[in-house]
C-alpha cells in the first residue's frame, strides 16, 4: 500500500493557500493587511465579520458566538485557544487580526507597494516588476497599478487605475474597478467554488472593491454605484479590451487569462476581444436570511464559438441570471446559488456548515452543465456534479477529519471518489499534522498519497519544520513523485526570515508535486517540482520603521542538469 504523507500544522496558510490551481488570491491577501489595521473584535463580531479573516472556518466562527453568548464577553484573545474554540497556533497566525476592545479604523493617506523580481544570473528583458498605489482622502480612494511580467516588450504592459468614493453602504467607483458578489456562479472575483479555493471565503462578500490585481484579464472597467433603496442594489457597466484566441473565420475560441506577452502567439491575442457588461445585484437582508438576485448582458465582438461549430453563443444574446439564499444561525450557515446561462443551461452551488456536539460537519456541492458558461464566474467544461463532505473531531486526544470528494462525469457516467484522513497531535513543543489520501476512479485507484508537517517550537519566536510528500498515479505504468524539506523560522516583532531546504524526485511530469511557500507580501507562491533536484530559497522581511516595510527573497531550483536562481525585493511604505 502506497501513501502520501504530509504533515501540517493544525491551520497555517499551507492549508488556505495550496493549490495546483493558477487563482488571484490578491483580494484575500488584501484584507489580511487590512485586517491587521482594522482588528475584529471578538465580543461583538457576527458571522459575516468573523468571515472576513480566511483562516476561521465557519464551525470555528459559530462556536465562538456559542460560547460568548454562554459566558460572556472574552476579557482577552487568548480565551479562544483556552476554551480550546480554536487552536493555539491559529491563534497565533491571526492575533495580529483579533481584538477584545473598540475597533480602531486607521485610514491611511497613500499606500505604496514596489516589487521586482529577475533571474540570476540577469537576462535580457527578465526583469518582472508590480507597483501599486492606494491613496485616501476622506471618503475617496484612488488606486493604480502597473505590471511587466518577464520578457514583456513592453515597459508597462498592463496598467490600470481608478476611483472609488464611500466607505459604508453608499460606494461609487470610475475606471478600473471589481466586484465580489454572491457565492462565484456568475461573478467571482477569487476563483470559481470548488477550483483549489476553500469555500469558506466564499462567505465573506467584499461588494465594490478597488482593483489591483495582477490578472490582465479580469475584473471591469468603466463606472459602478452600490446603494441602498428599499433594496441594497449594485448596478454596474464595463467595457473592455481582452487577450483572446481569433480563428481564421474571425470568430473568438478562447480568452487568454494569463496576461502573458512573450512571443509571437501571446502578442496576437493581445486585446483581441471587446468585452461589454451591465448588469446588477438585488439584495434583500432580514435578520438571518439573505436573498440576492444577480443578472447581466454581456456582449462579445467579435463573437464566440463552440469547439465543433460556427454558432454564436456570447454576442448580444448572452445573458446571465442568478439567485442566492443564505441563512445565517447560531448553530449552522447554509447558501446556495442557482444560476441561468446561455441556451437556459441551469446549474447551481450550495453549501451547509454546522456545530454538533462532538463533530464540526460541513457539506456542499455543485452541478453545471456542459456549455455552462459565465465568464466572470464559472465555466463547465463538462456535464459534471461535484459534492464535498467534512467531518472533523477535536479533542485533547487527537484531532480527526475526514474528507470525502465526489466529482460525477455525468456524460461519461464516470465518478473520481477523493478520500482524505487528516490526523494532528500538539506534544508540548511538537505539532504533527498528517494527511492520507486515496483518489479511486469506479473502482480502481487512480492516485494515493498523503502529506506532513512536523513543527517543532523551541521558542515563541522560532520554529523548525520538517515535510514531507509522496504520491503515486496508477496508470499503465505506476508513476511517482516525492517531496522533502526542513524549514527554519524566526519571527521576532519587526523581523521575520524563513529558510529552506528541500529535495524532490518524480517519475514524470504528471507525478509533479506543489509546494506551498512564503513569499512576497500580497503573493502567493505555490511552487511546482518535477524531475529530480533541489530547490532553496531565503526570506527575509525587516520593519525599521512603523511605515516602512522591506522583503528580500533569493531562490533556487537545480533540475537534472538545469539551475534557475531568482531574485526579489518589495518595498512597502505609507506617506
Amino acid at each position: 500500500m502506497t501513501f502520501i504523507l504530509i504533515f501540517f500544522l493544525t491551520i497555517t496558510e499551507d492549508v488556505l493557500f495550496k493549490t495546483e490551481q493558477n487563482i488571484d488570491f490578491e483580494i484575500v491577501l488584501r484584507d489580511l493587511e487590512y485586517l491587521r489595521d482594522n482588528p475584529v473584535n471578538i465580543n461583538t463580531a457576527t458571522i459575516e465579520q468573523f468571515a472576513k479573516i480566511p483562516f476561521f472556518s465557519s464551525n470555528e466562527i459559530m462556536r465562538i458566538i456559542e460560547y460568548r453568548q454562554l459566558h460572556g464577553p472574552f476579557d482577552s484573545v487568548d480565551e479562544l485557544a483556552d476554551a480550546r474554540l480554536i487552536s493555539a497556533d491559529l491563534l497565533q497566525i491571526i492575533r495580529p487580526l483579533l481584538t477584545v476592545g473598540e475597533m480602531k479604523y486607521i485610514k491611511k493617506a497613500l499606500n505604496i507597494r514596489l516589487r521586482a523580481r529577475t533571474d540570476i544570473p540577469s537576462e535580457e528583458q527578465s526583469l518582472e516588476y508590480y507597483s501599486r498605489g492606494v491613496g485616501r482622502l476622506s471618503d475617496y480612494r484612488v488606486y493604480w497599478i502597473t505590471e511587466r511580467d518577464p520578457y514583456e516588450k513592453d515597459l508597462l504592459d498592463h496598467y490600470a487605475a481608478g476611483v472609488l468614493i464611500g466607505d459604508g453602504r453608499r460606494k461609487f467607483a470610475m475606471g478600473k474597478y471589481n466586484l465580489d458578489l454572491g457565492s462565484g456562479a456568475v461573478l467571482s472575483s477569487v476563483g470559481s467554488f470548488f477550483r483549489g479555493v476553500d469555500f469558506r471565503i466564499m462567505l465573506n462578500e467584499r461588494g465594490l472593491i478597488p482593483y489591483t490585481s495582477t490578472l490582465e484579464s479580469s475584473g471591469f472597467f468603466g463606472a459602478a454605484l452600490s446603494d441602498s433603496f428599499f433594496l441594497d442594489y449594485t448596478i454596474f457597466y464595463s467595457n473592455q479590451k481582452l487577450d483572446g484566441l481569433i480563428d481564421s473565420l474571425g470568430f473568438a475560441r478562447s480568452l487568454d487569462l494569463s496576461g502573458e506577452h512573450t512571443d509571437s502567439l501571446s502578442l496576437s491575442r493581445k486585446d483581441q476581444v471587446n468585452e461589454e457588461i451591465f448588469g446588477y445585484e438585488l439584495r434583500y437582508r432580514r435578520s438571518d436570511v439573505l436573498v440576492a438576485n444577480r443578472s447581466y448582458l454581456c456582449t462579445y465582438e467579435p463573437s464566440f464559438a463552440v469547439s465543433d461549430s460556427v454558432t454564436k453563443f456570447y454576442g448580444s444574446n448572452f445573458f446571465l441570471t442568478s439567485v442566492e439564499f443564505r441563512h445565517f444561525s447560531e448553530s449552522f450557515v447554509v447558501f446556495s446559488e442557482i444560476a441561468r446561462s446561455w441556451k437556459n443551461h441551469v446549474g447551481g452551488l450550495f453549501g451547509f456548515s454546522a456545530v454538533f456536539p462532538f463533530v464540526d460537519f460541513n457539506l456542499a456541492g455543485k452541478y453545471f452543465p456542459a456549455g455552462f458558461y459565465s465568464p466572470k464566474g464559472i465555466e463547465a467544461e463538462a456535464n459534471r456534479a461535484i459534492g464535498t463532505l467534512d467531518v472533523v473531531h477535536r479533542s485533547r486526544i487527537v484531532d480527526a477529519g475526514l474528507s470525502l470528494t465526489l466529482d460525477n462525469r455525468l456524460d461519461e457516467d464516470t465518478t473520481k471518489q477523493d478520500l482524505k484522513l487528516n490526523l494532528g497531535k500538539r506534544l508540548g513543543i511538537l505539532d504533527a499534522r498528517v494527511s492520507f489520501r486515496r483518489r479511486f476512479r469506479s473502482d480502481d485507484v487512480e492516485l494515493a498519497g498523503s502529506e506532513v508537517l512536523l513543527r517543532i517550537k523551541a521558542t515563541r519566536f522560532l520554529f523548525f519544520d520538517l515535510r514531507f510528500e509522496e504520491k503515486s498515479l496508477y496508470k499503465e505504468e505506476t508513476e511517482r513523485g516525492i517531496f522533502a524539506a526542513l524549514e527554519l523560522g524566526l519571527d521576532f516583532k519587526r523581523l521575520d526570515i524563513r529558510a529552506r531546504y528541500g529535495i524532490f524526485n518524480t517519475d514524470t511530469y504528471a507525478a509533479r508535486i506543489y509546494a506551498y511557500e512564503i513569499d512576497m507580501q500580497g503573493v502567493v507562491n505555490n511552487r511546482m517540482l518535477y524531475g529530480e533536484g533541489e530547490y532553496w530559497f531565503i526570506y527575509l522581511s525587516l520593519r525599521p520603521l512603523q511605515k516602512l516595510k522591506l522583503s528580500m527573497k533569493y531562490s533556487s531550483v537545480s533540475r537534472d542538469t538545469v539551475t534557475n536562481k531568482h531574485v526579489g525585493g518589495q518595498i512597502d511604505f505609507i506617506l
